[in-house]
């Protein structure tokens, strides 16, 4: 019994010193890495455990923007000098949901760290609940905000509210790289098939006068009542930046990505320069062309998109095909046939781009009958195969991308089937007007091998026929949407996906045709790459396996790059007004405003350069 009793002390001793060795761990790593920059993610250990998933999303994100970063224990954080923090990490983030509550210190700690040239952004509700649970008549970081956004004292029940976010001009929708598709008026945040969204935000009231210059956007009630929905602002020697709404939440379980990663994005890269690796290859943006091709009516448009020079070789598009001879029911003749009738098409279209897969056979009797419940995972899975197996022959290559019938793609039981065969992009409704990204569903990732790809929506919108049948677009309209995607991907250096079926061309001939002229000029010019789905996922999930540190070292900044697949197009952005590019020639280095891009082009696996401070 002795033994026994013995046993269990040891046990619990030895459990203890885990539990509180993990964060002295975590503190040693930040303060022994000498002069490595990175910015934290801050979580109170108690709200994490109720929400991993959100520490995840965020870390996601900032994973395939190539951001240098570390997650901290706020207590840990709390216990290093804010100037000691400050030499290193450029800017702290403040997450909603796991950040609720902090110490009572923290709120000074980060004062104290503002006044050292630190950077913070604050995030919904973080800081806005006492250690007990109860909500605060004041937020913590109210005082760096300028707002108290936790108002219950004021507004009562309604200070968690929901309402759309509209931005104060289009130039500050796209300083915070917001689409123009992904508004409804131009300013208003919208989304596919819903026009614009309701968000939950908070009610908050403002403690000193704002500057409208500092408001970039509004959270509007159905009240019309109008509440700071981003904020930027100087705090003492830093930049704080306000976000009135979940992002993080919004990014784990509502597959609404593009807020986090176009904040985050803004933040870190255009305020404040922090440099990072680029998920794009050589630091260039680029579009997918993804045609849907899923019936017989298409052998008459696809010779006539030849004919009028829509299809071109040196602009690779996605051609997704539904294979089956079918359409809605079985024996109805409707379908595109890729392996009878289609054939020669199909064989057409590999000379334009790349061949993948449209789903389950029959088009529209394939979502139906997921959508009714009929198909479960063994069916999906079988009518994908038999579509593969088809356009395999056609191809003489694995297909490596899938777009879903009518979008019908359950996850993530879909996904996991992409995965198990092989193909490592998918056409996504979710996360509309985002970039390429590994998705989340429910709280979870997806899949990290299969790599989703957001529409690009108009409004309510994707598709023409959806532009000219139910918004009733006009032809400019379209026009300077399609141009829009184009400025888009090339000023953020992002990657964005455009789809519609060559039946809807002839909604907007003229519009189509003007997009593909300026896509084969700014290819040319290499202001974008134009690639498929697939292509473009393998070079970022080669992206995803570098690793990389940025250290202060003498008088510039020293950089190491590692991929055991090897480095050769990946990119890192350098800092122009801190920093002049490598001296070492074996890279290729282009430039904008704000930023050298120094592309590896040895396909070495391991490499370090410095940058000399200017």
């Amino acid at each position: 019994m002795k033994k026994i009793l013995m046993a269990a002390i040891i046990i619990s001793i030895a459990v203890l010193l885990f539990l509180y060795a993990v964060p002295i761990i975590q503190k040693q790593r930040l303060l022994s890495t000498g002069n490595e920059i990175r910015i934290l993610l801050v979580y109170h250990p108690d709200y994490l455990k109720e929400a991993p998933h959100i520490l995840a999303a965020y870390e996601s994100v900032l994973q395939e923007e190539g951001v240098p970063y570390e997650s901290l224990d706020v207590y840990q954080l709390i216990s290093i000098k804010a100037g000691e923090a400050a030499k290193r990490v450029p800017a702290i983030i403040l997450p909603d949901t796991i950040l609720q509550g902090v110490p009572p210190e923290f709120s000074e700690w980060t004062k104290q760290y503002l006044s050292q040239g630190g950077n913070v952004a604050i995030i919904y509700d973080a800081g806005t609940k006492h250690q007990k649970g109860y909500y605060l008549q004041r937020a913590a970081f109210t005082d760096l905000a300028g707002i108290n956004y936790m108002t219950f004292d004021t507004e009562g029940g309604k200070a968690l509210d929901r309402g759309h976010i509209r931005f104060t001009s289009e130039e500050s929708r796209i300083f915070f790289q917001f689409p123009l598709g992904k508004t409804i008026d131009r300013l208003t945040i919208s989304g596919y098939g819903y026009g614009a969204l309701d968000y939950p935000i908070a009610r908050n009231e403002s403690i000193r006068d704002l500057p409208e210059k500092n408001i970039y956007a509004y959270a509007v009630t159905a009240a019309n009542r109008k509440f700071p929905a981003i904020l930027l602002s100087d705090y003492a020697q830093g930049k704080v930046l306000y976000i009135d709404l979940p992002i993080g939440r919004m990014k784990a379980d509502s597959a609404d990505d593009l807020p986090l990663r176009a904040i985050l994005r803004t933040f870190l890269f255009d305020v404040l320069g922090i440099p990072h690796i680029m998920n794009v290859e050589s630091g260039r943006g680029g579009v997918v062309i993804n045609w849907h091709i899923d019936s017989a009516v298409e052998y008459n448009t696809l010779p006539q998109m030849q004919q009028m020079a829509l299809l071109r070789k040196n602009i690779a598009s996605s051609f997704d095909i539904t294979a089956g001879d079918f359409r809605d029911n079985p024996g109805d003749g409707l379908g595109f046939d890729a392996c009878g009738k289609g054939r020669p098409l199909a064989e057409m279209m590999k000379e334009y781009g790349s061949i993948g897969s449209h789903g389950g056979w029959g088009h529209n009797w394939f979502a139906k009958n997921i959508e009714d419940g009929i198909f479960k995972e063994k069916e999906i899975r079988e009518n994908i195969v038999k579509n593969n197996k088809c356009l395999e022959t056609i191809t003489g290559y694995k297909i490596a991308e899938y777009a879903a019938p009518v979008g019908v793609h359950p996850q993530p039981v879909t996904t996991r089937i992409l995965e198990d065969l092989g193909i490592v992009a998918y056409y996504y409704t979710g996360d509309t007007g985002s970039g390429p990204n590994r998705t989340f569903y429910a709280g979870k990732m997806v899949s990290e091998k299969v790599i989703a790809f957001p529409i690009m929506p108009f409004g309510r919108s994707a598709s023409l026929y959806e532009m000219n049948v139910l918004d009733k677009k006009k032809d400019g309209n379209v026009s300077e949407w399609l141009s829009d995607i184009l400025a888009y991907a090339a000023r953020n250096r992002t990657i964005r996906l455009v789809y519609s079926h060559p039946y809807d061309i002839k909604h907007y001939p003229g519009a189509v045709k003007a997009f593909m002229d300026k896509v084969e000029a700014m290819q040319q010019d290499k202001e974008i790459a134009v690639r498929s789905m697939s292509d473009f996922a393998h070079f970022f999930l080669r992206f995803l396996k570098t690793t990389y540190t940025f250290h202060r070292k003498g008088n510039g900044l020293s950089v190491t790059l590692t991929n055991p697949e090897g480095l050769v197009g990946i990119s890192v952005a350098i800092p122009k007004k801190l920093y002049n590019p490598p001296a070492e020639r074996e890279y290729t280095i282009t430039e904008d405003g704000e930023y050298f891009y120094v592309t590896i082009s040895a396909n070495d696996t391991k490499l370090s350069f410095l940058c000399a401070r200017r």
